[in-house]
């Protein structure tokens, strides 16, 4: 009886050890079925800030039983499959939800937290990688696979962001600034082929006055298909979904596997400072990302004219975008050297080529904002570098070079260091694994465009001023992986992907929430209002509450309320938002005794000037 018993205790260790069933297994299954109970838990109570409450509502019974027999079932599959990496899989992927659940239901945006759920995805990641427990070095992805993934990738989120992003024009939640400037911009391109407004500073003003941005024009054909705001929504995040494709290239062009390469794929969908701007109106700046990452591949390539034409598409999106390509070329003169395809003095003349036209473009085009605006280049967002009261370019950079202290006191504030966490966090800052110092200097520009800046939407990643950036940061992130070997690389992927996933829903999750509930809140009286406004002749003057205006885009003169750069005038006709008390007094008096209501839908009053 004994021996049968030392028999099968034999048999039964051996069977546990051949399977892989050691302790660090068994305390990892443990934990994984725990993750499960925890997330189930969150989904029945997801209030976890509230310690009491979630501490109550807690079902202990299910709770325990729910963990005893996953891990169960973990500890079975291992054994009957004898496949150790069971338990590490599971592990890693309810890891990754549990995180995901916690970010979605965390009440605000907050870096801390974040960062705690990035500690404790770190210490699960370095586990499960360590010894190869997840079996990835026997994981074989074809480049094909890759290929048909960036097809999926910008199919989806093509149109899951731009139906998502799109809710908020529909149920009248965009405002003018800065929707309602380019809704009305576009009519108008379209009608007299300048890009002219009235409500952008309140006098008819081309927009290259207040930003040069001659590459709206090559959105301009589409538009007068579908003649709709809503396809400026629409083609911005189409322009950000097809950076997968760039991504895939390069990949592809530095010889990164296709695990790589289909990691890097997710990354970029998911990276959080990008679709996240989306769901704030429409900017140019949000065709940068693409565009800068194919300027890269057609250099990599040496892809010469094309180089040289991504170059140009790159300068006509803002006067800024200089800044951009200064560093590009920079980076291609300091990386030039001989090789099989093309000598140093070919690729020394690309980088001069670049140089020579960003700095040309620059100054051309701060003439032409100068000279058809009214208040020429926005100087007054670097104030803090002005010296002895001077707006200029010079008086910032003496105010930089000759006392660098300032400057990091700027750049360097409990402000915007959650906007270096947002940037690089979800690429674990692999930007910064470089064997080149000479490849750094492309995160150069994320000094003036956002550090620097005391426009505090310029470090806000809910905004428009990351896409550029982020394009640079991506591409470093690239090389720096390549750089990295063995269990390194793949610790700073599998968090990338975690991270992204973890912080896309943390700060996407919200607008989410309220764009859908523009919809059920609204959809059912959105067509009526709009059906009511287009009765409004367009050659009339109008004042509009700044939710309705982008839905009155095609009246040729429109002003805006609140309005920041002149006092009321009447027109002949006032359009009233009564969900906000925001303007409806200053417009009540403006109006006076000498409008009539004329007609109303829902939330919105039209009332015509008596003559």
């Amino acid at each position: 009886m004994n021996k049968n018993n030392k028999g099968s205790s034999s048999s039964l260790s051996e069977t546990l050890v051949s399977s892989g069933l050691t302790f660090e297994y068994v305390l990892a299954a443990f934990m994984t079925s725990f993750m499960l109970s925890y997330v189930v838990q969150l989904l029945h109570f997801p209030e976890f800030s509230d310690l009491s409450g979630y501490y109550n509502a807690i079902n202990f019974p299910l709770f325990f039983l729910l963990a005893i027999i996953f891990t169960i079932l973990l500890l079975g599959l291992t054994l009957v499959l004898q496949k150790k990496s069971v338990i590490p899989r599971s592990l890693i992927t309810l890891t990754t939800i549990l995180s995901v659940t916690y970010a979605v239901h965390a009440n605000t945006k907050d870096v801390y937290f974040i960062i705690g759920l990035a500690v404790v995805c770190l210490a699960v990641v370095l586990w499960c990688v360590k010894d190869d427990k997840l079996e990835l070095s026997k994981i074989n992805i074809s480049h094909k696979v890759c290929f048909f993934t960036a097809c999926v990738l910008f199919v989806f989120t093509s149109v899951l962001f731009s139906y998502l992003t799109s809710l908020r024009y529909q149920n009248f939640a965009n405002a003018t600034f800065d929707f309602g400037v380019f809704a009305q911009m576009f009519e108008r391109m379209a009608t007299t082929g300048a890009p002219l407004t009235t409500v952008e500073r309140s006098v008819e003003l081309s927009h290259f006055g207040v930003h040069f941005s001659p590459f709206f024009y090559l959105l301009l054909p589409l538009y007068y298909i579908f003649r709709s705001p809503v396809y400026l929504i629409w083609a911005q995040a189409v322009s950000v979904a097809l950076g997968v494709f760039p991504v895939y290239l390069i990949c592809k062009k530095l010889g990164l596997s296709g695990k790589v390469t289909l990691a890097f794929e997710l990354i970029y969908s998911f990276y959080p400072c990008l679709f996240n701007g989306c769901f704030y109106d429409f900017h140019e700046n949000k065709f940068l990302t693409t565009i800068i990452l194919f300027l890269f591949y057609f250099i990599l390539c040496e892809k010469r004219w094309l180089t040289y034409a991504f170059s140009l598409l790159l300068l006509s999106v803002k006067e800024d975008a200089a800044i951009y390509l200064i560093v590009i070329a920079l980076f291609v003169l300091l990386s030039a050297k001989k090789n099989e395809n093309k000598t140093f003095i070919q690729k020394y003349l690309d980088g001069f080529v670049m140089l020579s036209m960003a700095l040309v473009y620059f100054v051309i085009a701060n003439k032409v904002v100068s000279s058809l605006g009214t208040e020429g280049v926005m100087m007054w967002r670097l104030s803090d570098y002005f010296v002895n009261g001077e707006e200029s370019y010079f008086s910032v950079l003496k105010g930089i070079i000759f006392n660098v202290g300032h400057l990091l006191s700027q750049m360097f504030t409990a402000e915007k260091f959650p906007f270096l966490i947002w940037m690089f966090l979800p690429l674990m800052f692999t930007p910064f694994a470089q064997k080149k110092i000479s490849t750094l200097i492309l995160l150069l520009p994320i000094i003036p465009i956002n550090l620097m800046q005391s426009w505090e939407f310029q470090y806000d990643v809910d905004f428009q001023y990351t896409y550029g950036v982020a394009a640079l940061i991506i591409f470093c992130a690239l090389i720096g992986v390549k750089n990295l070997k063995g269990s390194t690389k793949r610790v700073a992927l599998l968090m990338s992907l975690i991270m992204c996933a973890t912080i896309s829903t943390h700060v996407i999750s919200p607008k989410i929430t309220n764009n859908l509930s523009y919809e059920k809140n609204y959809s059912s009286v959105t067509k009526d209002i709009d059906k009511m406004l287009r009765e409004i002749e367009k050659d009339k003057s109008v004042t509009a509450s700044h939710y309705v205006m982008p839905h009155l885009y095609f009246i040729e003169e429109i002003y805006t309320v609140p309005d920041y750069y002149k006092e009321l005038e009447q027109t002949d006709y006032y359009v009233v938002d009564t969900r906000y008390a925001d303007g409806v007094e200053e417009m009540t008096e403006a109006m006076g005794d000498d409008y009539t209501l004329v007609s109303s839908s829902s939330f919105v009053e039209v009332y015509k000037r008596n003559y």
